[in-house]
C-alpha cells in the first residue's frame, strides 16, 4: 500500500517533528515523513532530519526578494516530493495563497491554545498572562489568515497556579505530541471531512 507522504515545515527544535518520524518508523502512524522545511537555517529540527536521511531544507525568509518567491519555493519542494499532506509543526510563518490554493484542506497547524483563544505566535504566554485557568492544543486545518482555519482535533490543558511559562509549556508538549500524530493518522486512513467550518470525524 502507498503510504501518504508528508511534509513538515518547522521553524525551531522540531520535537513534533521527532515524534512524527518515530511513529512512522514504528508504523504507528502509516504515513512517511519525505521532506522538511525550516524559516530558520539554526533550527534544530533539520538536523533531526539530516540524521534519518529525510531531505531537508533551509529557506530563511531573508534569502528571498519577495513574500511570493519565498512561497513559491515552498510549492515547488512540496510538488517535487510528491507531499500529499503538508503538516506545521512549530513553524512560525503564515504560508501564502501559493501553497495554500494548491493544498487546500491538506494543510495541518499546531497551535498551543484552544482557538479561538489565544491565537498568535505567544498562545501559552498569553493565556497565563491573562489568568486563564485552561487553555490547551488545537489542530487544525490552515487557512490564509494566523490560527483561524476549521478545527480537527482539540485537547484542553489545566493552568495550575504555581505554573511558568516553560512548566506550562512543558504539559502542552506532551498533549501535542499525542494530538498531532492522531490528526495526521485520521487524515491518511481517509475519516476527515470538511463541511463549512467544520471537520467531521468519520467513524
Amino acid at each position: 500500500m502507498k503510504l501518504p507522504k508528508l511534509g513538515v515545515l518547522i521553524s525551531g527544535s522540531g520535537s513534533n517533528l521527532q515524534v512524527i518520524i518515530d511513529q512512522c518508523a514504528s508504523v504507528e502512524l502509516p504515513a512517511e515523513v519525505v521532506v522538511v522545511i525550516s524559516s530558520r537555517n539554526d533550527a534544530y529540527g533539520l538536523k533531526r532530519a539530516n540524521r534519518h536521511g529525510i531531505r531537508a531544507f533551509d529557506l530563511s525568509r531573508n534569502l528571498f526578494s519577495s513574500k511570493s518567491n519565498y512561497n513559491l519555493t515552498i510549492l515547488r519542494i512540496l510538488q517535487e516530493c510528491k507531499v500529499d499532506l503538508v503538516i506545521m509543526a512549530g513553524y512560525m510563518r503564515l504560508l501564502g495563497a501559493e501553497v495554500l490554493d494548491a493544498y487546500v484542506n491538506r494543510i495541518m497547524n499546531l497551535h498551543p491554545a484552544m482557538l479561538p483563544s489565544f491565537p498568535g505566535a505567544h498562545g501559552i504566554r498569553d493565556a497565563l498572562e491573562y489568568g486563564a485557568k485552561w487553555t490547551g492544543v488545537t489542530v487544525h486545518f490552515a487557512d490564509a489568515d494566523y490560527d483561524t482555519g476549521p478545527i480537527i482535533l482539540q485537547e484542553p490543558v489545566e493552568i495550575l497556579s504555581d505554573d511558568t511559562e516553560d512548566t506550562l509549556a512543558e504539559r502542552i508538549h506532551e498533549v501535542e505530541h499525542r494530538l498531532l500524530p492522531q490528526a495526521i493518522k485520521l487524515y491518511c486512513e481517509g475519516k476527515l471531512r470538511v463541511v463549512g467550518r467544520r471537520v467531521i470525524i468519520k467513524d
